[in-house]
């Protein structure tokens, strides 16, 4: 939490030095750059090791797939040509090949499996699909051999099995680099045209055996030719290598290419025989289909895997140039970081030997000022120019701390000036509050006059107490205003007053003493310089308790440690949590509020001047949620605030006025008198706890219990008239005694004069605003 210092303004938080700044730029600027470097060379590094893994797969799960690729092939032909025509020696070359799809299966599984390391397998869902269509290998052949199910079924196993191969081939082509990805594409070409020259195979060796060809495979034998071509020439001779561009044009500028091309020709448009049935395909060329396949096929292999293997030792070498690469740049990066945090450093240790004289130079400015600050806080003038001189012109170091020397004239000046119109604010207001309350203080005793009558009417009376009420009111929320302005002044009880009695004298002054249980038990006694801090303390809490239930409140005591406390309960709505932290919060601030805090509670002063009143009376106030859902007010007074009844009478200020006896009511409840009454000892109140009492005569006592002051002397009875002068009782002249002069004897005059002018004097004394 930010610490708050004496003037209540939160001292600033420890910053950085420009040093420690400097290094933090320096060590984030370097640290960017190794990142740069890391960043640049991390995608390079992924890009290599790809490129080399792939190129691992493909030579060790491609290059091994090669002969289980061929195999199936073979093995798709001779079980259509077995399924055509099951003779003894179809099924020993069926037999044969089988044996060689096995073994090549058997290579593949143990090179694309167990000698690949596990970062190694790149694209190995496509390995794994390859792995599920060879587990049904052992299901076709054995439908093979009893004949069961279609030809087009078993054969289209070894066509999808094909198929997944070459999906594997596609996979591995497509490589993390340009230049690779494209030399793939004739490679997968070449795969594809492959293959749908063998099914063209097939369509014909079952043709042969079957003794005709169905519409249905004549189809499937044009859409293979169809794919053939369309790969031969988008796909793979114009992105063949010069080396395998030349063995390719070789391949199809032979004679064993051109048979073939009549071949396949003469079965998409078949002749037909003397009774108009198509045939296979014309004889002649079908004659040399077997031998044309035969060598082109192996041929087409060929170039199969010098493509594969030349793509592969490209994806290595450029794997090897990538590496080359990213040790290169990561080399000249660092040695480039080297290089700047050397000239970091060296501008780091110029600036800071500068800052270290820039910072010698100001230091003391900077540890005057919030001396300078306090002593215009106490009123002292302090001239700002002579406190904070102007520094020596150089560099631009200099110009900063030119410029912080007028920043702290500047804060000088508007101190002083705060402070200023602060003082004038707090003696404005002392001097409105004053003048306020002298005139609501005559406004009741005119009140207290009305009242006081021996002939008003009870009606009316329960009226003037309501008036009473209400601008005794607008008093308190006058003293509260010249409290929190700092010069209100307080006036001293003359002896010690006990906690029963603060308590009823702080419910006379909520207005609704019937409304105050008064429960404190304890014979605790508060000395006269905090009585009445303590009765406006509790008085405000009580109108608060009051003001917020329906029901009464209940003002109990309890014996601590360190002091007494006074538990204030309500029954009424209650706070939240929240609320009730924030009020504690504010309670716990003794200091003087500002006036901005004050403006925002609009009016509502009541908890700044419990805060104040406690801080400077050595009471603790806090709130806490009751048993009935209301809230416990508790107000504790520490022992420094309590003394014994024996304490020797406290002399009231000089600067206090004289204060006007109280005006109480008889015994039996007859009237106050207005004439002259026996003298009984009073204590010296402000003119708010000598109204409060005077007001609980007509109020009543409600439920507050009897006052524990049991010294003052009984009150005599008057009969009617007597408070009339003499010379005006019964409205006639009284009867003169003998020897007495007549009534123009300016002695006499003089006599009879003497008690109205010692009443006017006594008036005029007690007026506080004279």
């Amino acid at each position: 939490m930010t610490p708050i210092d004496r003037s209540g303004h939160r001292a600033p938080r420890r910053i950085m030095t420009v040093r420690t700044r400097l290094i933090v730029v320096a060590s984030v600027a370097i640290t960017a750059l190794l990142v740069l470097v890391v960043v640049n060379a991390v995608p390079a590094w992924d890009k290599q090791r790809n490129l080399r893994n792939d190129s691992t797969t493909g030579r060790l799960g491609g290059e091994a797939s090669l002969p289980l690729f061929i195999a199936a092939q073979t093995e798709r032909k001779l079980t259509a040509a077995y399924l055509a025509h099951p003779s003894s020696a179809a099924k020993a070359a069926l037999q044969g090949q089988r044996e060689k799809t096995d073994a090549g299966l058997a290579s593949f599984r143990r090179l694309s499996g167990t000698e690949l390391r596990t970062d190694q397998r790149h694209r190995w869902e496509y390995v794994e699909a390859v792995y599920q269509q060879l587990d049904g290998l052992s299901r076709v052949r054995k439908n093979v051999d009893a004949r069961e199910g279609e030809p087009d079924e078993s054969t289209g196993y070894y066509t999808s099995l094909i198929n997944k191969m070459i999906s594997f081939y596609q996979a591995l082509s497509a490589m993390d680099d340009g230049p690779l990805t494209l030399e793939t594409r004739p490679l997968v070409g070449l795969f594809y045209a492959s293959d749908a020259l063998a099914q063209q195979d097939m369509l014909i060796t079952q043709a042969r055996e079957s003794g005709q060809m169905t519409d249905a495979h004549r189809v499937g034998f044009a859409e293979a030719y169809g794919t053939q071509q369309v790969m031969y020439e988008r796909w793979i001779a114009p992105y063949l290598p010069e080396q395998e561009k030349a063995l390719y044009d070789k391949v199809t500028g032979s004679p064993e290419w051109k048979e073939l091309q009549a071949a396949q020709r003469s079965v998409i448009t078949p002749p037909t025989d003397e009774l108009g049935k198509e045939q296979i395909g014309d004889r002649a060329s079908l004659a040399q289909w077997d031998d044309a396949y035969g060598k082109v096929s192996g041929q087409l292999a060929g170039l199969n895997l010098q493509r594969t293997q030349g793509l592969l030792a490209h994806g290595f070498q450029r794997a090897d140039e990538i590496r080359t690469q990213v040790f290169l740049q990561a080399a000249g990066s660092l040695a480039a970081i080297l290089l700047i945090a050397g000239l970091i450093i060296w501008l780091i240790r110029s600036i800071s030997a500068r800052l270290r004289q820039l910072r010698q130079q100001t230091q003391e400015g900077a540890e005057r000022l919030p001396q300078v600050v306090d002593r215009l806080m106490r009123g002292e003038v302090v001239d700002a120019r002579a406190e904070f001189p102007d520094p020596d012109r150089g560099d631009e170091f200099s110009d900063v701390q030119a410029a912080l020397v007028e920043a702290q004239r500047t804060a000088v000046r508007q101190a002083a000036d705060q402070a200023a119109d602060r003082r004038g604010i707090g003696a404005f207001v002392a001097a409105a509050t004053e003048r306020t309350l002298g005139h609501i203080n005559r406004a009741l005793g005119h009140l207290e006059r009305v009242m006081a009558r021996p002939d008003v009417d009870p009606a009316l009376l329960d009226d003037l107490i309501t008036i009473d009420g209400a601008v005794s009111a607008s008093r308190r929320h006058q003293e509260h205003v010249g409290t929190l302005a700092g010069s209100m002044r307080q006036d001293l009880y003359d002896r010690p007053r006990s906690l029963l009695d603060l308590v009823n004298d702080a419910a006379v002054e909520t207005g609704s003493p019937k409304r105050v249980t008064n429960e404190v038990t304890d014979t605790a006694y508060v000395p006269p310089q905090h009585a009445a801090a303590t009765v406006k303390v509790v008085a405000a809490l009580l109108e608060n308790g009051i003001g917020n239930s329906t029901g009464d409140v209940t003002v109990r005591s309890v014996k601590a440690v360190h002091g007494f406390a006074l538990e204030i309960e309500d029954t009424g709505f209650g706070m939240p949590q929240e609320a009730i932290d924030a009020a504690n919060a504010e309670l716990a601030q003794h200091n003087q509020a500002t006036f901005e805090a004050m403006a925002q509670r609009k009016g509502h002063l009541g908890l700044f001047v419990v805060a104040r009143l406690a801080g400077r009376h050595y009471l603790s106030v806090s709130l806490r949620r009751s048993a009935y859902s209301g809230i416990t007010a508790v107000v504790m007074i520490d022992n420094k605030a309590l003394t014994t009844m024996t304490q020797d009478v406290v002399t009231p200020p000089t600067s206090a006025r004289p204060q006007p006896t109280a005006l109480t009511a008889t015994a039996t409840g007859g009237a106050p008198s207005h004439g002259s009454l026996p003298r009984r000892r009073q204590p010296v109140l402000d003119p708010a706890a000598a109204h409060a009492q005077r007001r609980a005569q007509h109020l009543g006592a409600g439920t507050l219990p009897a006052v524990t002051d049991a010294d003052a002397a009984a009150l005599p009875r008057r009969s009617a008239g007597q408070h009339l002068n003499p010379i005006l009782r019964g409205g006639a002249r009284a009867p003169q005694q003998p020897g007495a002069r007549a009534e123009s004897d300016p002695q006499q005059v003089g006599t009879d004069w003497a008690d109205f002018q010692s009443g006017t004097q006594q008036a005029t004394e007690y007026d506080p605003h004279r």
